[in-house]
C-alpha cells in the first residue's frame, strides 16, 4: 500500500456526471424504477480514491454484472475529497441510494434511520455468507452487540500489515555488517551508514535513520512509537485506540503512553539524536515521501510500507526483524504491529437503502458483488482483458495493469466484495512486495495473541462514550506529543521525576478514564452475538 492509497487520494473533481444512467430510464411503478424493457433500476454510489480510476461505464464487466442481476444500474460517483459534503447533504435529506459503496459506516447506520438491517437478508446473501464465516472479524466489526448490521464491509486480497522496519541491505554488505538483532548493534550500524560514506559518492548526505513526524494527532502510520515492539509492547499503527495511547495485554486494557516501555523507547531514541543519527527535524519531517530517487540513496533506516517507498533504489532495501532492546531479553518477547486486521478489512463498504425499491433485485445485485467473479473484476478489473482465470481458483494479472501507472483500473480498494483463502492471485505486484516485507516478522507475530494482546477491530464504543474518549484524547495528546518530542530530541532530558510528573499529568487528562472505557467495551464484546 502506497502513501496515497494511505491517506486518500487527494481529487477535487466530481467524477462522472452524477446519476451516470447505462441504460435509458423507463417508467416508475409502486414496486420501483424501470428501464424501457421492464427490468429494475437500481441506483449504485459508489465513493472513488482518486481521479485515476477508470469511469464506471467503460468496465466491460458491468454489463455482465447487469446481465446477470437482471437490472440496470444507475451510477453516481463521488471523489473522496469531495465526499464530505456529499455525505453531509444525503444524511440531513435522508436522500440515500438504493445501494451504496464505500460511502456510510456502522456509526451512521445506528444513527440515521435510512438504512436497511442486513443481516435479516442473509438467506438472500449466500456470498456474504460465506464472507462471514470465513471472516467472523469481518462480521463482528459492523454488528451490534446483538449481531445485528447495517452495512456490510469489504475483505482485500491479502491482510497483510504495512508496517515495517526498512533496511539498506546494500549498505550493509557493502560494510561488512550484519543484520542487527538489538537495539546497540543496530546503533553501531548507523554510526557506520553516518560515517563510511556507504553510498559511494563522496558527500556526507546519508540519512542513517528517517523518522515520520509525530505530529499533533495519534500515532499513526509509520510512527516512531513501533520501536515500542522491541521492548514487548504491541502496536496498532494502522488503527484503533493504540493511536491514542491505548494498549491491552491479556485482556487487561492499560496504556502504552505511561509505561516503562515508552521511556526506555524515548531515551533509546534520545541517544540516536544527540549521536546525530537522525535527522533534527526529522520529527516534523513526512517519511511518506522518502528520499531514495536522486542521483544516489540516502536513507539507510526508516518505517514504512515496503521497498517501493524507496523509488528508484528500492532493490537496495528488504525488511530488518524487529531488534530487540536489550541484548538478554528472550526472543519469545519481541513483537510487531498488530495492524493485519486493519489491512485486510474496511467496515464501510455497501449499505442498502431502507426499504429500498426492488429489494429482491438490489439483493441479488449485492450478493453477485460479493461472488469472486465480481470480486475480482471489481478490484482489479475485467477478466479476460485484465486478469485471467486459470481455474481452480486461480487468476493471473496482466502486465497491462501496470503498463500505466496514471491509470487505475476498475474499482480497487472501493469495491464492494473479498478474496476467499483458496483464491490464488498471481502477479499482483504490490501484493508481493509487502507479503516479502513480512517474511522477517513471522515469529514476532507468533508471540502474541492478536484479540487479547491488541485491541480488536471490532470493539467499538457507543456514541457517549466515544465522545468521552475523543475529548480525553484530544487533551492528552495536545499535552503529551510535544512533550514526547522534546524528549526524544533531548532538549529536555526525562528524569524519574520528570517522567512521573508526565504520568501523573496524562493520567489525569483522561487516561484513566479511557481505559475504563475501553475496558467496559472489550468486555462487551467478549458477548457479542455473531
Amino acid at each position: 500500500m502506497n502513501s496515497t492509497m494511505k491517506k486518500a487520494c487527494t481529487a477535487f473533481a466530481l467524477v462522472g456526471a452524477m446519476s451516470m444512467a447505462l441504460a435509458g430510464c423507463g417508467k416508475s411503478d409502486a414496486s420501483g424504477e424501470v428501464d424501457a424493457n421492464g427490468n429494475p433500476i437500481i441506483n449504485v454510489l459508489v465513493q472513488y480514491d482518486g481521479t485515476g480510476r477508470k469511469k464506471v461505464d467503460t468496465n466491460p464487466w458491468i454489463k455482465d454484472l447487469e446481465k446477470d442481476c437482471g437490472c440496470t444500474i444507475k451510477w453516481t460517483v463521488v471523489q473522496q475529497d469531495a465526499w464530505a459534503q456529499q455525505k453531509a447533504g444525503m444524511l440531513a435529506s435522508g436522500e440515500v441510494p438504493q445501494v451504496a459503496i464505500r460511502a456510510f459506516g456502522p456509526d451512521d447506520t445506528l444513527k440515521y434511520p435510512y438504512f436497511e438491517e442486513i443481516s435479516q437478508h442473509l438467506d438472500k446473501l449466500p456470498n456474504v455468507q460465506a464472507f462471514f464465516k470465513e471472516n467472523p472479524e469481518a462480521r463482528r466489526m459492523v454488528a451490534d452487540l446483538d449481531g445485528k448490521f447495517s452495512v456490510i464491509s469489504a475483505g482485500f486480497p491479502m491482510g497483510a500489515n504495512s508496517q515495517h522496519w526498512m533496511i539498506n541491505k546494500t549498505w550493509l554488505d557493502k560494510l561488512g555488517l550484519q543484520m542487527p538483532k538489538t537495539w546497540d548493534e543496530l546503533e553501531k550500524v548507523l554510526i557506520a551508514f553516518k560515517t563510511q560514506d556507504p553510498n559511494g559518492n563522496g558527500k556526507a548526505d546519508e540519512i542513517p535513520f528517517n523518522l515520520n513526524a509525530i505530529g499533533t494527532g495519534g500515532y499513526g502510520w509509520w510512527t516512531p512509537m513501533l520501536a515500542l515492539n522491541s521492548t514487548g509492547s504491541v502496536t496498532q499503527a494502522q488503527g484503533g485506540p493504540w493511536q491514542n495511547g491505548i494498549t491491552i495485554k491479556d485482556g487487561k486494557v492499560g496504556s502504552w503512553m505511561t509505561s516503562d516501555n515508552l521511556r526506555q523507547v524515548i531515551e533509546w531514541y534520545s541517544k540516536l539524536f544527540g549521536e546525530g543519527l537522525i535527522p533534527s527535524d526529522a520529527l516534523t519531517n513526512d517519511v511518506d515521501e522518502l528520499p531514495g530517487t536522486e542521483s544516489a540513496p540516502t536513507v539507510g533506516l526508516a518505517f514504512t510500507y515496503q521497498k517501493a517507498a524507496f523509488g528508484s533504489w528500492k532493490d537496495q532495501y528488504v525488511s530488518m526483524p524487529t531488534p530487540k532492546a536489550t541484548a538478554d531479553m528472550s526472543d519469545k518477547d519481541v513483537v510487531w504491529d498488530a495492524s493485519g486486521d486493519y489491512g485486510k478489512y474496511e467496515n464501510y463498504h455497501l449499505t442498502i437503502k431502507k426499504d429500498a425499491p426492488n429489494m429482491d433485485t438490489v439483493l441479488k445485485l449485492v450478493n453477485l458483488l460479493y461472488s469472486t467473479k465480481y470480486s475480482i473484476q471489481q478490484y482489479y478489473g475485467d477478466i479476460p482483458d485484465l486478469v485471467t482465470d486459470d481455474g481452480n481458483n486461480t487468476y493471473t494479472l496482466s502486465d497491462k495493469l501496470y503498463a500505466d501507472t496514471t491509470v487505475q483500473y476498475s474499482f480497487g480498494q472501493c469495491f464492494a466484495g473479498w478474496f476467499p483463502k483458496d483464491v490464488t492471485i498471481k502477479g499482483d505486484v504490490n501484493a508481493d512486495a509487502i507479503a516479502e516485507a513480512e517474511k522477517p516478522y513471522e515469529a514476532d507475530y507468533a508471540n502474541y495473541d492478536k484479540n487479547s494482546d491488541a485491541m480488536p477491530i471490532w470493539v467499538k464504543p457507543d456514541q457517549t462514550d466515544q465522545v468521552t474518549i475523543s475529548n480525553n484524547n484530544t487533551n492528552i495528546l495536545n499535552y503529551a506529543n510535544p512533550q514526547i518530542a522534546k524528549w526524544m530530541k533531548g532538549t529536555d532530558k526525562i528524569t524519574d521525576d520528570s517522567w512521573n510528573a508526565f504520568v501523573e499529568k496524562v493520567n489525569k487528562l483522561g487516561m484513566t478514564q479511557n481505559i475504563e472505557l475501553w475496558q467496559k467495551w472489550y468486555d462487551k464484546y467478549q458477548e457479542q452475538k455473531y
